[in-house]
């Protein structure tokens, strides 16, 4: 599923209802997360996909300079991004937003620009039967580190529940 799905006045208004989704606070608006679970197209569910970044630093040069003597100039560091197999995301203001069935992936679109990636994305979890939303969790990077090499991964923690007055609840 391609950007050109969804029309501007959609964009405009998951935009809206992405921003009140991932303020600070413990609960959520239940009628907005269901509001953005009927406006996102849904993509089908991958059993396997990866997307990961690797990142590596360019030659540098080291010669002398007229006056100064010894200089050193560090390598520009590049960047891969590969993905295979992975389901459509949708570029949304600031956000990256994928829907697969049962949950909305959301991330900031310049996460990836960062070292520590905790709090850059998170998804909204809800029950694809009924549509009805369940929580949302945010990410939290751990590192581990084998000799040399350094492995940054996320995962995603417990972060908010549907607020109880819209749900009925209260």
């Amino acid at each position: 599923m391609s950007d050109q799905e969804l029309t501007v006045e959609a964009r405009l208004e998951a935009h809206a209802l992405l921003d009140r989704l991932v303020q600070e606070g413990g609960t959520f608006a239940r009628d907005d997360a269901v509001r953005l679970i009927g406006l996102i197209p849904v993509a089908p569910r991958r059993r396997l996909s990866f997307t990961g970044v690797f990142k590596s630093r360019g030659p540098g040069l080291r010669g002398q300079a007229a006056g100064i003597g010894d200089v050193e100039v560090g390598g520009e560091g590049r960047e891969k991004q590969v993905s295979w197999n992975a389901p459509s995301a949708h570029r949304i203001g600031g956000y990256t937003v994928t829907h697969t069935p049962g949950q909305i992936a959301i991330e900031l679109m310049w996460a990836e620009t960062r070292e520590e990636q905790s709090g850059q994305s998170c998804l909204l979890l809800y029950d694809p039967a009924t549509g009805e939303p369940q929580a949302m969790q945010i990410t939290v990077q751990r590192t581990l580190t084998l000799l040399f090499l350094r492995l940054a991964y996320v995962s995603y923690v417990p972060w908010k529940k549907p607020d109880a007055a819209r749900a009925g609840l209260g």
